[in-house]
C-alpha cells in the first residue's frame, strides 16, 4: 500500500509499544482500584482482566478496519472515502472534540494531584501554564519527537516507579482475596466496565496510523503495549486487594499514591512528593499525543497547518482549566470523558468496520456483476 507520509516522517514499527502503552497508563492508575472494587470487591482482578481482554480485541478490530483506508490513510481519510466530504468531516471533528477533551481531562486530573499533595495554595493556571507552553514545544517537533518522550515515558517510571509498589508485600493480608469467584457477571461486567477508562489511549492509533513505517507489522508491538498494561494494572490491584480492606478502599482518593507511602529513605521523608515528581513522565506524552491528534485532525479537516492550529488549541485548554476547580466538577469531568471514549472505542468502532465491510462486499459484488 502506498505510504502517503514522508518517510523521514515515520517511526518505526517497534515504537509503537511505547506510544500505546505511554498513553495507556495514566493519572488513572492512581486511583482506579475504588471505583472498581466498589462493584466487584476482591473479584476485582478479573475485571481488569476482562478490560484488557477486550481492549485486545478492540486493538485488532483498529488495525482490520484502518487496513481499509485509502493510500495508508487514517481515520480522516476513510471517514471521507465512505461518508463523503461533509457528513465525513462531522464524524472526523467529533473524534478531534474526544481528543482534545482527552488531554484536558489528564492535564486538570494531574494538576488536582499536584495542588492536593505539594502545592495546595498554588493556583491551576500556573501549572496549567507551564504545562501547556512545554506541549507546545514537544508537539511542534513533529510526531516523531512524541514518540520519543513517550518511549522515556514509559522506560524511566517503570524503573523508578514500579519497584516501589511491592514495599507493602510486607504488610499483606492475602486472605483478602478470599472469597474468589464470589460476585455475579453483571457484577464483574460492571466492574469491568469501570475498568475501561484506564485502558483508553490506543484509540490514538486512528490518528496516528500513517506515520508508521509498515503499519500493519506494528499490531504486535500494539497487543503487547496493551498486554503490559494489563500485567501492570493486575499487579497493582492484586497489591491493593491484600494491603486494603474493603471499608478503606471506599475512603482513599489515590490508593496507588498512599501505597507509595510505604518506603522509608533515611534521606527523603515523603516518598510519594518523589512519586508525583517522576509521575510527569507518564502524565505528559498522553497531553502530547493528544494534542499532537487532533491537531493533525484540524489539518487534515481546514487545511491549517499544525504549528497554527496548536497555539489556538493549546490556548483554549487554558482558558478552560480556569472553570474547573471544584472536585465535583472534576469527578463529573472524567466519567464524562470515560463515557464518551469508552461509546467511541467500544460503540463507534466496532458499527463503522461493520459498515466498511459492508459497503466493500456490496462494491464487489456489483464489480463482478458488471
Amino acid at each position: 500500500m502506498k505510504q502517503a507520509i514522508d518517510e523521514r516522517f515515520l517511526i518505526s514499527p517497534f515504537l509503537v509499544f511505547f506510544v500505546i502503552h505511554a498513553t495507556q497508563v495514566g493519572v488513572g492508575a492512581l486511583g482506579f482500584q475504588r471505583t472498581v472494587m466498589k462493584e466487584a470487591g476482591q473479584d476485582a482482578w478479573m475485571a481488569v482482566l476482562l478490560a484488557g481482554l477486550a481492549a485486545h480485541g478492540l486493538i485488532w478490530l483498529m488495525y482490520r478496519l484502518l487496513a481499509y483506508a485509502p493510500s495508508g490513510g487514517d481515520i480522516v481519510s476513510l471517514h471521507k472515502h465512505y461518508f463523503g466530504r461533509w457528513f465525513g468531516g462531522v464524524l472526523s471533528a467529533g473524534l478531534l472534540f474526544y481528543y482534545a477533551l482527552a488531554a484536558f481531562t489528564v492535564l486538570q486530573s494531574y494538576i488536582e494531584i499536584i495542588k492536593v499533595w505539594v502545592f495546595p495554595l498554588m493556583g491551576t493556571w500556573q501549572f496549567s501554564l507551564l504545562f501547556l507552553v512545554l506541549t507546545y514545544y514537544a508537539v511542534s517537533g513533529g510526531f516523531r519527537v512524541v514518540a520519543g518522550l513517550c518511549f522515556w515515558g514509559v522506560v524511566i517510571p517503570l524503573l523508578t516507579i514500579f519497584p516501589m509498589l511491592f514495599f507493602p508485600l510486607e504488610y499483606a493480608q492475602y486472605r483478602n482475596l478470599f472469597p474468589m469467584f464470589d460476585h455475579s457477571p453483571i457484577q464483574l461486567a460492571q466492574a469491568a466496565n469501570d475498568m475501561a477508562l484506564q485502558y483508553l489511549g490506543f484509540e490514538m492509533l486512528l490518528a496516528y496510523y500513517p506515520f508508521l513505517k509498515n503499519a500493519s507489522s506494528s499490531q504486535k508491538w500494539a497487543h503487547a503495549a496493551n498486554a503490559l498494561t494489563m500485567l501492570i494494572y493486575l499487579i497493582i490491584m492484586f497489591i491493593s486487594i491484600i494491603f486494603y480492606n474493603k471499608e478503606q478502599i471506599k475512603h482513599i482518593t489515590w490508593p496507588t499514591l498512599t501505597l507509595a507511602k510505604i518506603p522509608e529513605v533515611p534521606f527523603i521523608e515523603r516518598m510519594e512528593y518523589i512519586v508525583i515528581s517522576i509521575y510527569v513522565l507518564v502524565v505528559f506524552p498522553i497531553i502530547t499525543v493528544s494534542v499532537w491528534a487532533a491537531t493533525r485532525i484540524v489539518k487534515q479537516l481546514f487545511a491549517i497547518q499544525q504549528r497554527r492550529s496548536l497555539p489556538v488549541l493549546l490556548a483554549c485548554l487554558f482558558v478552560g482549566t480556569l472553570f474547573f476547580e471544584e472536585k465535583s466538577e472534576m469527578e463529573r469531568l472524567m466519567e464524562w470523558t470515560a463515557n464518551v471514549g469508552v461509546y467511541l472505542v467500544a460503540g463507534y468502532i466496532p458499527l463503522l468496520y461493520v459498515y466498511v465491510w459492508a459497503a466493500e462486499k456490496v462494491k464487489k459484488a456489483l464489480q463482478q456483476k458488471r
